[in-house]
């Protein structure tokens, strides 16, 4: 079997790191903007310069369509760039942050439970 084939199946470190992205982006999206409103290509960065380009990814707007269909972040306004360019920007709402708490509670409680496994004998 191809590397390449072998990436895009189940059972490889490749798509643990895509489930891992996919389980966390809310969480992400949620914690880059509870410091303020951001557009789309800024929350990437924002992601990848945190993480130390370790959580990179391709595209955001479906974890941003589903966020603001529940109320957790909505429109923050559109600018026009220095080159022209539309902006959308977002911000998280009041429930948004309650989710975002919410959020990150859980993943620290999975997270210890991860650690229990891997440092028991």
């Amino acid at each position: 079997m191809q590397l390449k084939e072998r990436q895009n199946k189940s059972g490889t470190a490749v798509s643990m790191n895509e489930n891992f992205k996919k389980a966390t982006v809310e969480m992400m999206l949620l914690h880059i903007l509870k410091d303020g409103k951001k557009y789309v290509y800024e929350m990437m960065q924002e992601l990848t310069r945190k993480s130390g380009g370790i959580y990179q990814v391709a595209t955001l707007y479906p974890a941003i369509y589903r966020l603001a269909g529940f109320g957790y972040i909505e429109e923050a306004g559109v600018e026009m760039s220095p080159d022209n360019r539309t902006r959308k920007y977002y911000a998280i709402t009041d429930s948004g942050r309650t989710y975002l708490t919410e959020l990150t509670a859980e993943y620290k409680r999975l997270r210890r439970g991860v650690d229990k496994v891997f440092s028991s004998k």
